[in-house]
Order: C-alpha cells, then sequence, then structure tokens
C-alpha cells in the first residue's frame, strides 16, 4: 500500500483531536466531576493506539526487510518518546512529592505489568505510554525471530498471543479495570493499527465505515449506562468496540484528506500533530494546578485559559525541546 502519512493532512488532525480530546475530557472529569468525561476520554486514547500502529507501519517494514534496522527503529523512537517522558515524570514527581520506588516503575515503564503494582498512581496517563513503550520493544524482535514468516503472519501471530493473554486474565479474580490499562493486555490495540494499514486498501469504504461506526456507538451505550461497574467480560467486549471504532473512523479520516486543500489549513493541522505528545503528557499538571487553586474553577473564562495554556506550552516545548531531538535521530541507512 503508497501511503505517504507525513503527507496526510488529516492524520495530524486525527491526531491533534486525539490529544485534546483527552486533555478536555480530563478537564471535565476531574475539575467538574462530569463522570461521563471519563468514559470520553478513554475513547481518545483508543485513538493513539491504532493511529500510531498505523503511521509505524513503514519503519516496522524496515526492520522486517533488514533486521540490522532494529537498532535504528529502536533509537528513532527512545529518542522520540523518551527525553520528554523523563521531563514530565519528573515534574509530576516534584509537584506530588513523590521520588520513591513508584518513581522508578514509572521510569522504566512497569508500573501496569500487573495489577496495583504501584501504591500510589500518581502518573496516571502513563499506563497508555507503557503500552506504546513495550510494543516498540516487543514487536520488532517477533519481526527478527519470526523473519522467516511472511509480515502479516507475524502480526496475526502476536495478536493471537496477545488474546491468549487476555482469556487467562478473563479467568483470573483482577480489577475489572486492569484489563484495560494492563500494559501487555492492550499490546494487540496497536497491532491492529498495522493490520489496518495493511489492509487499507481492501477496507476504506466510507459508507461502511460511517455505518460500522453509528452502529458501535449504538452498542455503546450499553457501556457508558454503568462503566464504573463492568465486569471484566463486558470491559474485553467495550475494548473490542472501542478498537473497531478507531480502526473505521482513521481510515474515514485519509479518505477525507482530498478535501483538505488549504496550505494554512494543512500548516495548522500539522501544529497541532506536533503539540500531541507534550498535551497529553502535561495537561494533567496544568487540570490539577486548577483544581489546588479553587477560585479559578468560578472563573467563566477558566477553560479557554487552560486550552490557551495548553496550546502555548506545548508549542513552546516541540520548537525548544522536541524538534532539535527527532531532527537529530539516527536514519535508516537503505
Amino acid at each position: 500500500m503508497n501511503i505517504n502519512t507525513s503527507n496526510i493532512s488529516s492524520l495530524d488532525l486525527f491526531r491533534g483531536i486525539a490529544g485534546y480530546g483527552v486533555a478536555i475530557c480530563h478537564f471535565y472529569y476531574y475539575l467538574y466531576n462530569f463522570d461521563n468525561f471519563e468514559f470520553y476520554s478513554i475513547f481518545f486514547v483508543e485513538l493513539f493506539f491504532v493511529l500510531s500502529g498505523f503511521v509505524l507501519f513503514p519503519q516496522l517494514l524496515r526492520v522486517y526487510n533488514n533486521t540490522r534496522n532494529i537498532k535504528i527503529f529502536y533509537f528513532r523512537r527512545w529518542y522520540r518518546t523518551i527525553p520528554p517522558y523523563l521531563v514530565a515524570l519528573v515534574l509530576f514527581s516534584i509537584l506530588f512529592s513523590k521520588f520513591d520506588i513508584d518513581t522508578l516503575k514509572y521510569l522504566f515503564f512497569i508500573q501496569n505489568i500487573t495489577d496495583n503494582f504501584v501504591d500510589l498512581d500518581y502518573f496516571y496517563v502513563a499506563w497508555s505510554l507503557s503500552i506504546e513503550e513495550f510494543f516498540y520493544f516487543i514487536f520488532p524482535i517477533f519481526l527478527v525471530v519470526f523473519n522467516k514468516r511472511k509480515f502479516i503472519h507475524i502480526v496475526i501471530l502476536f495478536i493471537l498471543i496477545i488474546y491468549v493473554i487476555k482469556i487467562v486474565y478473563l479467568f483470573l479474580n483482577v480489577d475489572g479495570q486492569f484489563y484495560r490499562i494492563g500494559t501487555f493486555l492492550r499490546l494487540d490495540s496497536i497491532a491492529f493499527g498495522v493490520l489496518t494499514r495493511i489492509y487499507y486498501e481492501k477496507i476504506k469504504n466510507n459508507f461502511i465505515n460511517i455505518l460500522s461506526i453509528i452502529l458501535v456507538i449504538i452498542l455503546m451505550n450499553y457501556f457508558i449506562k454503568d462503566f464504573k461497574n463492568l465486569t471484566t467480560i463486558e470491559l474485553f467486549l467495550f475494548v473490542l468496540l472501542m478498537q473497531y471504532i478507531s480502526i473505521n473512523l482513521i481510515i474515514i479520516f485519509i479518505n477525507f484528506n482530498k478535501l483538505i486543500v488549504s496550505k494554512y489549513l494543512s500548516r495548522f493541522f500539522s501544529l497541532l500533530s506536533k503539540q500531541t505528545y507534550s498535551i497529553y503528557l502535561f495537561h494533567f499538571i496544568f487540570v490539577y494546578l486548577i483544581k489546588v487553586n479553587k477560585f479559578l474553577l468560578n472563573s467563566d473564562f477558566i477553560f479557554i485559559f487552560y486550552l490557551i495554556l495548553l496550546f502555548l506550552f506545548s508549542t513552546l516545548f516541540y520548537y525548544i525541546f522536541e524538534k532539535n531531538i527527532i531532527k537529530n535521530r539516527p536514519v535508516y541507512k537503505d
């Protein structure tokens, strides 16, 4: 499939919507206790997983075609994700006065490898980043070990192994929410993004995709009514539906890219995409600071102020800190 994702403005918008969507939902959930917004935030996080697999496919294919590229793949990913993550971890640790064994677990992305593995989950958004990082680490190893098999067979094998783990956990007495955020239970979400990239030409049909989303959203009403009390099996089905919606949405966004003809819109969407990682990492700090300064909650303009702060901070953070790191990442030799 010949898709250059770096030139798809609609995917930049997709990423920006996911990032700001999470930040907005957490604003209303943690500051104003609007329970439905917790549910909506989960939806926006799921979009990241499928998008990650979708855009990573060309790099993973490089590893598959030349296993020596695995080192470059690791360095490119770690250069991009680890430095901002460390800055965020330090800031959260200072904010919550937590420099202990939990901090080390966050440092190595292992805080959600088992249920209740940390005493205080003070860097909550890190659960999804742990899934990303472990996928970056584990899946390329599959590509090297099973290199003689077809790429698609390796992806399917990887997903099947994750589903065996999921099924095992269905029979274990673990907290239901861990089934949604457990690191090794969610690696399949990114693999589904890879599958979407592989089969994009065969499944791109706007009518079917839109109809599918409408039908699934109708089914979602069942879960949102009592989301906090879902059983593990119900969460299993919920996650499947979220993955299905994400796959369909990313296809719809790509198909409508041709409607974005303004270069100014393309540049704006590109900026939104650049902001996304820092928005996801740091937005909770702004939410927390607003919450502890309760007089801010009564301001009529606090939401607008919050969005402006996010926009300015994430833009500055990208151009001052992230851009130079990304620019100096190693390049593939073939």
